[in-house]
């Protein structure tokens, strides 16, 4: 009988112990649970930090396409406005070559006539 009394307080023991393991796999569980769920949430945040970094990176490649076009638009405006300014520029090199040759023969024939006019003053 002492020894039915003797496994009894060891099953006893027994249970109790299982009955406090129970409770730490129960506790380590709810640990992992939690766990999954935090890893989970950080998963989620990553994968909305990726999808905006994603569309920041199309918003940039957007922005430099625009600016590209911008200065290329920019440079041919200027381009043309050069190019409308060396023609102006050459028009008026032109004007005033002639105006130095006409400058030129009014020179001349002033000169002629001031001799025509002081032989005519001595001449008297």
């Amino acid at each position: 009988m002492e020894e039915k009394t003797i496994l009894a307080q060891i099953l006893q023991v027994l249970d109790l112990y299982a009955a406090d393991m129970r409770k730490q796999f129960e506790a380590l569980h709810e640990k992992f649970d939690s766990l999954q769920r935090q890893v989970q949430t950080l998963n989620e945040k990553t994968n909305e930090m990726d999808k905006r970094i994603e569309d920041m990176d199309e918003r940039i490649e957007e922005m430099d396409g625009r600016f590209e076009r911008q200065i290329a638009q920019l440079e041919r405006t200027i381009n043309e406005r050069f190019e409308r300014l060396e023609a102006k520029l050459g028009h008026v090199r032109v004007e005033l070559v002639e105006t130095q040759e006409t400058v030129d023969f009014h020179s001349v024939k002033i000169a002629q006539h001031d001799r025509k006019i002081r032989h005519l003053l001595h001449a008297r």
